[in-house]
């Protein structure tokens, strides 16, 4: 019973000796010393959305509660991209910049009221195209053609949503401007991802 005490002690300590294996995989630290640029991330995409509809928001002065929710969506992805990219500049821009108007809000603020129809934050159709065409041309720089096919699919569909009549008439300019303007690249993008997926 002794020898068999001794061996399970001898046991644990070999298993504590050997160093633990990452679980991170090979490439996990690719993103560490990225200073600057787009990414083919979509995380990156979602926080870079986010960034542009707060500043839009903030100019329309639209109700609190309802930045303060998307807010707190964008902080925690915010948060894992600081870990992942430490070094880039631009998600440091957009994490201060979340967390100085975070600090402004009223904690008070009604969390369940809407943004107006002119703030398309929360809108899903016009969020994903946003979102989904510029991963895209981030995954096609990347040679990532499987991810690129996968957002345009996602953007085609959505553009049928977003061009119908009217579909966008209380919109900022800017952004209107951008969905019709952004079609003809869309459509270039969707058949090169095509083409280089045969599907």
């Amino acid at each position: 019973m002794k020898f068999l005490g001794l061996c399970t002690m001898a046991l644990v300590a070999m298993m504590l000796s050997v160093p633990a294996v990452s679980a991170q995989g090979l490439y996990a630290d690719e993103g560490k010393n990225v200073t600057t640029g787009d990414l083919n991330d979509q995380d990156y995409w979602w926080a870079k959305f986010d960034a542009m509809m707060l500043e839009i928001a903030i100019k329309q002065h639209q109700p609190e509660g309802p930045i303060a929710v998307d807010l707190a969506t964008s902080t925690r992805r915010l948060d894992g991209l600081s870990k992942k990219y430490p070094k880039h500049q631009e998600i440091a821009k957009w994490k201060a910049r979340a967390a100085e108007v975070e600090s402004k809000l009223n904690p008070n603020a009604n969390r369940s009221q809407a943004f107006t129809v002119d703030c398309p934050w929360d809108q899903a159709n016009f969020a994903q195209l946003w979102v989904n065409l510029h991963w895209a041309k981030a995954a096609m720089d990347a040679k990532d053609y499987a991810t690129a096919r996968s957002c345009m699919l996602n953007v085609m569909q959505n553009y049928r949503f977003m061009l119908a009549p009217d579909r966008m008439k209380d919109y900022p300019e800017e952004l209107r401007k951008y969905v019709v303007d952004s079609k003809p690249e869309a459509d270039r993008l969707d058949k090169l991802a095509r083409e280089k997926t045969g599907r």
